[in-house]
């Protein structure tokens, strides 16, 4: 029992050093938050006498605060820490620690001896500020709605501003990271409603875990998931050629005129016709693994089968590009007309066509990484052979 109550703050830590590690300054404010609050919420529990105005509003306005800073710290996992943006977020969460002490007034604060000799130094200052601090308890502690007696109606509407908050960001975003936090803050949510007891500490140790877990999960994203297009990237495929059996065959497919097509509708356009390209890869048939090798290039893996039989496949696939249009949807082209401006493409359909070369092991290739090359080298002749076509 001595141990347990100290698990939040474990969790947050190693959180706050992935946030470091991973330039995530949102991550690290959160997990820094949380940290406040738990310690605040700890902090009221420990004290021997009942509840008083300094319980009361400290409590209560953790409470408020903590879905607000959460909803907010949401929106800047891709800042990082020590960035102006970073610093004067940290610097806020330090400053409502230090508002909540001030306006507690409390002699367990750590501000009890500044707050002793001011009341000697500015006895009309602190007068008023007992007045407000006084009249800040008995707002922040009304009655609460349905059976969260200890949240205040005030606090329950931050929960629920913060809770939707989160709920759209994830549902435009579909992110691993944007997930993690709305369950963090509702596991947060869960630990504040239920008191300062054991369950506050399984909520918040809750809180923490979740977010490493998604903190996790987008950092394997990052390293085998390729962002643009989704499919797994080259790291994704070097351990899959590790794992290879005896029979497969690879193919490398490349989109043709790739970079004719971004000087002429530019690098924008270009993504859209990558992610158009794996979206169709991923439903490929023959049971292929696939990669997106890097920049226009692609890599299918058949495994168990043969380039015969691995051949039907690709050729469906390859169809199905030539077949589908791509619409251009007002995007500018970079080329200029004689009068220097940019025209509009406006909804221009534009073919987009595919080459692929396949192999397989034999006598002169025997291990994946020359049965890789091998594929890139007869894909090369496909493109001299004409483009759209698949060669073996």
């Amino acid at each position: 029992m001595v141990v347990l109550p100290l698990v939040p703050y474990f969790l947050l830590a190693i959180g706050i050093i992935l946030g470091w590690r991973s330039n995530n300054g949102g991550l690290i404010l959160t997990c820094l938050a949380l940290g406040l609050a738990y310690f605040t919420l700890s902090l009221t529990a420990n004290r021997n006498s009942g509840p008083n105005g300094f319980q009361v509003s400290i409590s209560e306005a953790t409470r408020i605060l903590l879905p607000w800073n959460l909803a907010f710290f949401a929106t800047l996992t891709r800042r990082r820490l020590f960035t102006p943006m970073g610093l004067v977020c940290a610097a806020l969460v330090l400053f409502q620690a230090f508002l909540l002490l001030l306006f507690c007034q409390t002699l367990a604060s750590p501000l009890s001896r500044l707050i002793t000799e001011g009341k000697v130094t500015w006895p009309l200052f602190y007068r008023v500020l007992a007045d407000y601090s006084t009249r800040l308890a008995g707002w922040l502690h009304q009655d609460a709605l349905l059976d969260f007696t200890n949240l205040s109606v005030l606090a329950l509407l931050s929960f629920a501003a913060a809770l939707t908050f989160l709920a759209l960001r994830f549902s435009r975003t579909r992110d691993a990271l944007s997930a993690g936090f709305l369950g963090s803050l509702a596991a947060a949510f869960l630990g504040l409603s239920g008191g300062t007891g054991p369950s506050c500490m399984v909520y918040f140790s809750a809180s923490g875990l979740t977010l490493l877990v998604s903190a996790v999960d987008i950092s394997f994203s990052m390293a085998y998931l390729d962002e643009l297009t989704g499919l797994p990237g080259r790291r994704s495929l070097n351990n899959e050629l590790l794992n290879l059996g005896r029979k497969y065959a690879i193919a490398m497919i490349d989109v043709d005129h790739f970079k004719k097509f971004n000087d002429q509708y530019g690098h924008k356009t270009g993504d859209h016709v990558l992610k158009m390209i794996a979206s169709k890869l991923k439903n490929i048939t023959g049971g292929a693994r696939v990669f997106r090798y890097g920049g226009e290039e692609f890599t299918a893996i058949f495994p168990g089968k043969s380039v015969d039989e691995a051949l039907p496949h690709l050729e469906v696939y390859r169809k199905i590009i030539e077949t589908s249009l791509f619409v251009l949807r007002g995007h500018e082209r970079r080329s200029t007309d004689k009068k220097g401006k940019n025209p509009s493409n406006g909804n221009k359909k534009v073919k987009i066509t595919v080459s692929i070369g396949i192999a397989a092991p034999g006598k002169d290739v025997t291990t994946p990484e020359t049965v890789l090359k091998k594929a890139d080298r007869v894909l090369y002749k496909a493109k001299m052979a004409g483009h759209n076509r698949v060669a073996t």
